[in-house]
C-alpha cells in the first residue's frame, strides 16, 4: 500500500515561490507523495505539476485563456463514471456518507442536518465535516485562550482524520492518533437556528486549502458543542511574533501576507466577509524554514445562543474598522482594513497599540484618522499598501483580488527574479536595514498594556463615534 498525506493533496494553490522547486521534487517534508500538484501562478499564467512517482512519470497542466488539459483522476471502479478528485467519486462517496446517516447524531437535528448538508454537497475528500464522538479525544488540556464566545482546547484525536490514501483500493483510510484542537462554543447547548445558519452559509470557508482546516464537530460532557481543528504548531499569529521576538524577514512578511490574502479573497469570493480577522486567528506553521499561514474562525463569530442585534459590535478594536466603530455594517472593505493592520504587525514585530488602553479614547482617535507609526526602514511600496488598506474611505481600499495578485508578484519579484527589479532593491535595502544593527533585533520585546485586549470581544463603549452612522 503506497500511502500520501492528505494534507499534502489540499496545498494546491499557493505552495511554491520559487521555480527551482519545481524541477525535480521527489519528497515534501521527507515523505513521498503521489499524486501531488503544485502550482506556480503568475498573474498570466497558471502552471500545475502533477507528480506521480508510483509510474515515475510526469504530467503538465497548463492552465490560460488559452490553453487548457485537465488533470485526471481516473474512472470509478463501481460506477465507472469519472472521479471529480484523488479518490473521490462523487456519486459513490456521497451515497455512501448518506448511507451512514443513521450511525451517528449530534444529539441536536440543526447540527445534524448541517453536517449532513455539507457531506451531501462535497465535491472532494476534504470538502465535508464529520461528526466526531467525545470518546475519540485523549489527553485534552484547556489551552487558556479564548475568544469573546468561545475557548480553545488542545486534544489528541485517536482515529484521526482520512489522511493516508491506498493506491491500490483508492480508498482514503484514517490516519491514527493526530494532535487538534477543539473549538468549544459557549452555551452551545442552547444553539440555536440563526448560527446554524451562519455555519451552513460559511461551511465551503471551513473546508477550503485556503483557509485553515476544520474536521468536524463534537459534544463535550456538558453538552457544548465543539469544532474540531487541525493543530498548528505555531499557534496563532501574536504566540508566533514572540517567539520569533518579532523578527522576521522580509520575504517571509510578504509569503505570509500572499497566503492571508488568499484565504481572504476565498471567503471573498463567496460574497462572504470575514468580520474579525486579526492576529489571534491567523494561524502559523513554519516546517523547515517554510512558513504558512492559514485563517481561522470563518464564520464562527457572534454568540451561539442569542441573535446580535444590528448595533451589537465585537472585535479587537486595532484591527476594526472606524466605520465599523462607527455602527456600519461588517463589509469586505473593513476585512481589508484589518488585513492592513495585519500588515502593519508584521512589518512592526510588535502587535498594534500595545503600549495603552485599548478603550474609548482609542476608538475616538481610531475613527478620527490615527494610525500606527510606519516603521523605519518599511519598503515604500509596502508602505504605500498598507496606508491602502488603512484609508478612511473604505472606496479606496483595495479589493482581496489586487491584495492576491499584487503579492504575488513581490513573492516572484523577491525570491525568483532573475534580474533584480526596483523593488527586489526596495525590500533588498529594507532586508539590510533591519539586521544592519544586531541591538536592533530585539527591539521588538515590548510589554502589552495591561488593558490592552487582542481576542474578539464586545465593544460595549457608549458615544457618538461608535453608534451614530454618518449622513
Amino acid at each position: 500500500m503506497f500511502q500520501i498525506s492528505r494534507l499534502q493533496t489540499k496545498m494546491c494553490s499557493r505552495t511554491v515561490i520559487c521555480k527551482s522547486f519545481l524541477k525535480d521534487v521527489t519528497h515534501f517534508n521527507g515523505c513521498m507523495y503521489s499524486p501531488y500538484i503544485v502550482r506556480y501562478k503568475t498573474n498570466k499564467l497558471e502552471v500545475a505539476h502533477l507528480f506521480n512517482l508510483t509510474s515515475g512519470s510526469r504530467d503538465l497542466s497548463i492552465n490560460s485563456s488559452n490553453n487548457s488539459k485537465a488533470l485526471s483522476y481516473g474512472n470509478c471502479s463501481d460506477c465507472k463514471e469519472q472521479r471529480t478528485a484523488a479518490a473521490w467519486c462523487k456519486n459513490c462517496d456521497i451515497a455512501n456518507l448518506k448511507g451512514k446517516f443513521y450511525n451517528w447524531t449530534s444529539g441536536n437535528p440543526m447540527i445534524d442536518e448541517f453536517i449532513q448538508y455539507t457531506q451531501l454537497n462535497a465535491n472532494d475528500s476534504t470538502d465535508y465535516l464529520e461528526w466526531i464522538d467525545f470518546n475519540q479525544f485523549d489527553l485534552i488540556e484547556n489551552t487558556n485562550k479564548r475568544g469573546a464566545f468561545s475557548s480553545i482546547y488542545s486534544a489528541i484525536w485517536m482515529e484521526g482524520p482520512s489522511w493516508n490514501l491506498d493506491e491500490e483500493s483508492k480508498v482514503w483510510t484514517r490516519n491514527g492518533p493526530v494532535k487538534v484542537i477543539l473549538k468549544r462554543l459557549d452555551n452551545s447547548q442552547n444553539i440555536n437556528q440563526e448560527f446554524v445558519n451562519q455555519l451552513r452559509r460559511y461551511y465551503k470557508c471551513l473546508q477550503s486549502g485556503s483557509l485553515a482546516d476544520y474536521f468536524g464537530m463534537t459534544k463535550d460532557l456538558t453538552s457544548c458543542y465543539m469544532f474540531v481543528m487541525r493543530y498548528y504548531e505555531n499557534g496563532n499569529l501574536y504566540s508566533y511574533l514572540n517567539e520569533s521576538m518579532g523578527v522576521l524577514y522580509w520575504r517571509d512578511i510578504v509569503d505570509m501576507l500572499w497566503a492571508i490574502s488568499e484565504g481572504l479573497n476565498f471567503i471573498h469570493e463567496y460574497d462572504l466577509v470575514h468580520g474579525h480577522l486579526h492576529g489571534g486567528n491567523i494561524l502559523v506553521e513554519n516546517e523547515m524554514g517554510l512558513i504558512d499561514t492559514k485563517i481561522a474562525d470563518t464564520g464562527l463569530h457572534g454568540p451561539v445562543d442569542k441573535q446580535i442585534t444590528s448595533k451589537q459590535i465585537y472585535g479587537v478594536i486595532p484591527f476594526v474598522a472606524p466605520e465599523i466603530l462607527n455602527g456600519y455594517t461588517l463589509t469586505k472593505e473593513s476585512d481589508i482594513y484589518s488585513f492592513g493592520m495585519v500588515m502593519w504587525m508584521l512589518s512592526a514585530g510588535i502587535r498594534p497599540y500595545c503600549d495603552r488602553p485599548h478603550d474609548s479614547q482609542l476608538i475616538q482617535e481610531i475613527c478620527s484618522g490615527t494610525r500606527p507609526n510606519i516603521v523605519n526602514g518599511t519598503p515604500p511600496v509596502y508602505a504605500k499598501l498598507m496606508l491602502q488598506c488603512l484609508d478612511a474611505d473604505p472606496s479606496n481600499r483595495p479589493i482581496a483580488s489586487q491584495l492576491y495578485e499584487c503579492l504575488g508578484n513581490w513573492v516572484i519579484a523577491i525570491c525568483d527574479d532573475p534580474d533584480p527589479s526596483d523593488l527586489f532593491k526596495q525590500f533588498d535595502v529594507a532586508e539590510g536595514i533591519k539586521f544592519s544593527n544586531s541591538k536592533q533585533l530585539h527591539f521588538n520585546i515590548l510589554p502589552c498594556h495591561e488593558r490592552a485586549t487582542y481576542y474578539s470581544r464586545p465593544l460595549n463603549f457608549s458615544g457618538p463615534f461608535l453608534y451614530e452612522k454618518k449622513q
